[in-house]
């Protein structure tokens, strides 16, 4: 027998009416009678009844219609590793297959399911195709209120937000979702891990706080997220058909976790292991960018100012990347106030310092009108030529047009900005309105592209082609795909109040996964002293939430003006010129915040930290409590996204999953204190808008990691009925009804 039959038992057997795909603890029923999938987990029901469906000539083809079934088993060997495979072949009364796959692999804790359409004769073509369906009620999760299911946006635009729901309501995640208990941790993660092809949903219905009525696997889903509405008509555009000889959905992993979080990095690294993500030998980039407050007002001499700043200031306390380097990053207007040689000048500067000279670009938006001739195409296309259309109208999304990412015209006008770049000596590019480039459209200049994803990765493929070493970072641009950049913008833009620092971390909280697929996520500039819009001056306590904001999701750039010689304004607003000189409080919260060495080396030595609990409810909510384990530390961050009152209590050891035998020893990194603890729980004591970091040192002697998860855990912001706990104690941890609770 093989080796791999010994670890991982597969059976196939016909019993009555019921064939069985068994593995070590996968149990996949299928009912012949019935037509329909159950699958189970370890002795858990996750789904009953389950089917697969597509769209086909306008209509809807379901398996359990099929007039003919064949079942089949068969090894695999794919980039996933060996495994075993179920295969059900579902022939229609028309003659078209649907072909549903599950497999399961030797090391791999989840299934991957796919379905593939044949039309039997011909080109077979749709735009949905449902691998995994269920319209019977599920009980998989424990009983109780605290059940939650997660949304996950398309991209970062408009200022949306990760949601943590109640299981009693309705979610279209996109790519992935997790149903999970917020206080065992345990429950089921579903993703598309195929991004080169369509836009992939999870559809969750969710009833009684603890059950599952409806969930579906779905390729190719649009909606007004996605950018693919259309305001004049009051509709949506549909997902584009693909067509082919035989039209595959993306594979799906479904999976039972221990816990959730656990779940969600899995499937980041289950999606690389179908494309790896792009490496970059520094790591986490740090640095500055002149979005932040110099904005439309950047020019050379500014930039430098900041630039020497930041040299003789920061660097020196570790305010800098893994290669003792930082990012200098012009952002829009660069173009606009910098000379073509002030630029090169720029350049010049940031190597002969040891820093990263990088611009600020939109390779598929067009802001401005669609008559002049495209930069490097020789004047033989117009932007009008490689706009794209939704039912015959140029589309707009954030006032900019669509360019269509297959064009020649488009790829020539990447192409000629590319070799300026490079000519220049530029190594990092915030690529900005990359969605632009992902809606659905009437058509493609390449005939063979049927879908805005599709056209999407031509056009990203041919970015990274052009671009070559430089560090790409996603501005405003969907999640997935990722393999042809760096980085990616966790959030949309965000300055330095302290609603600003929870929308960030409303989408760290539930996006922190992200780290598996790219190098770093970026929380947008770290703003300190000013918003450019008259926000004002903030508190440095404020300070210290935003700068951990940072700190906990990824890349570490800041924002503020330090230069002297930049007038923000140019009018005669009294009441914003006398702002002009708030440079010095720029460099005086620099000069305190930004130089803890202690600090500064998290994001070097990290990458985003995980949440604690993960049941700040609805999209309003951001977690209170992140950490993240290193070799030498396990780090927990503690914001308070209060404005009057501050918060304090203690997090079990057993949250943490902390054997307190392993703590040598805990200091609070913001205050340089030293943290006494008990044997049973971290301390934690944070004033309001402003935020701790708390480090605690591993001893060397014993591990850290002996304790298990407590079932019995903290629940925050809801009582037992899943209401808002609107009359709680400003602080601290208390008890009701025989129950913990923690005031936020």
């Amino acid at each position: 027998m093989r080796k791999y039959l010994l670890l991982f038992v597969l059976a196939f057997f016909v019993k009555g009416h019921a064939a069985d795909f068994i593995s070590k603890k996968w149990n996949v029923g299928y009912d012949e009678l019935s037509r329909r999938l159950t699958i189970g987990y370890d002795g858990r029901t996750l789904l009953t009844d389950a089917y697969c469906e597509t769209a086909f000539e306008g209509k809807t083809l379901r398996s359990y219609d099929a007039v003919a079934v064949s079942t089949e088993e068969r090894e695999v060997n794919d980039c996933f590793g060996t495994g075993r495979e179920l295969q059900v072949k579902y022939t229609m009364a028309g003659g078209q297959t649907l072909l549903q796959t599950l497999a399961v692999y030797d090391g791999r804790p989840y299934a991957v399911v796919q379905l593939a359409l044949t039309k039997g004769d011909g080109l077979a073509e749709s735009n949905c195709l449902v691998p995994l369906k269920s319209d019977t009620q599920s009980t998989m999760m424990p009983t109780g209120r605290q059940n939650r299911m997660l949304f996950v946006p398309w991209d970062n635009d408009g200022f949306i937000r990760y949601a943590s729901t109640t299981l009693r309501s309705t979610v279209n995640s996109y790519s992935v979702t997790a149903i999970y208990n917020s206080e065992s941790r345990e429950g089921m993660v579903c993703g598309a891990v195929d991004h080169d092809l369509w836009k992939n949903a999870v559809h969750v219905v969710g009833a009684d706080y603890d059950k599952v009525e409806q969930l579906a696997l779905i390729s190719g889903y649009t909606d007004e997220h996605s950018h693919d509405s259309i305001q004049s008509e009051g509709s949506v555009m549909p997902h584009g058909a693909v067509v082919a000889d035989t039209v595959r959905s993306a594979r799906f992993i479904m999976g039972w976790f221990d816990d959730w979080r656990t779940g969600l990095e899995t499937f980041g690294q289950a999606c690389t292991l179908v494309a790896p993500r792009r490496e970059w030998a520094g790591g986490a980039p740090y640095g500055w960018s002149s979005w932040g407050v110099q904005q439309t007002s950047i020019s050379y001499q500014g930039v430098i100012d900041c630039a020497d700043f930041i040299r003789d200031n920061l660097m020196t306390h570790g305010f800098h990347d893994r290669e003792g380097r930082v990012v200098m990053s012009l952002d829009a207007w660069w173009n606009d106030n910098l000379s073509t040689q002030q630029v090169k000048d720029f350049v010049s500067y940031c190597k002969a310092n040891n820093m990263i000279p990088g611009l600020y670009y939109g390779p598929f938006c067009r802001f401005g009108d669609l008559q002049s001739y495209v930069p490097g195409t020789g004047n033989k296309y117009r932007f009008r030529d490689i706009a794209l259309k939704q039912h015959g109208r140029y589309k707009v999304v954030d006032g900019a047009y669509c360019l269509d990412p297959t064009h020649v015209g488009t790829k020539q006008f990447m192409l000629n900005d590319m070799q300026r770049f490079k000519q220049w000596g530029v190594e990092y590019l915030k690529c900005d309105f990359m969605s632009n480039g992902a809606i659905e459209a009437d058509e493609w200049y390449n005939k063979n592209c049927h879908t805005g994803i599709q056209a999407y990765n031509e056009g990203m493929a041919a970015l990274m082609r052009y671009a070559g070493t430089m560090y790409l970072d996603l501005s405003i641009a969907p999640a997935f795909p990722y393999q042809y950049t760096h980085g990616r913008r966790i959030s949309c833009d965000a300055w330095g109040a302290i609603d600003h620092t929870k929308y960030v971390m409303n989408n760290t909280s539930y996006g922190w996964w992200l780290r598996e697929v790219y190098v770093a996520n970026d929380p947008d500039h770290l703003v300190m002293a000013l918003r450019q819009d008259g926000g004002g001056v903030q508190t440095e306590a404020a300070n210290r939430a935003r700068l951990t904001s940072g700190v906990v999701t990824g890349a570490f750039i800041t924002g503020d003006n330090f230069s002297k010689n930049v007038t923000l304004w140019r009018d005669n607003d009294q009441s914003k010129g006398q702002l002009n000189n708030y440079w010095e409080t720029s460099q005086e919260r620099a000069l305190k915040l930004l130089t803890i060495d202690e600090i500064n080396e998290i994001p070097r030595t990290c990458s985003s930290f995980r949440p604690v609990y993960g049941n700040a409810s609805t999209s309003v909510g951001a977690e209170l409590f992140m950490t993240y384990e290193t070799d030498r530390y396990v780090y927990v961050a503690a914001i308070n996204y209060q404005t009057l009152m501050p918060i304090s209590g203690q997090i079990p050891f057993a949250d943490l999953c902390i054997d307190a035998a392993g703590v040598k020893g805990i200091k609070e990194l913001w205050t340089g204190s030293t943290v006494t603890t008990t044997t049973t729980a971290l301390p934690y004591n944070v004033p309001a808008s402003d935020a701790r970091i708390y480090r605690i040192e591993k001893n060397e002697t014993s591990g850290i990691r002996n304790v298990q998860h407590s079932t019995s855990s903290v629940q925050h912001l809801y009582d037992l009925q899943g209401r808002r706990l609107l009359t709680a104690p400003a602080r601290g941890l208390y008890i009701k009804n025989g129950k913990k609770y923690l005031a936020q």
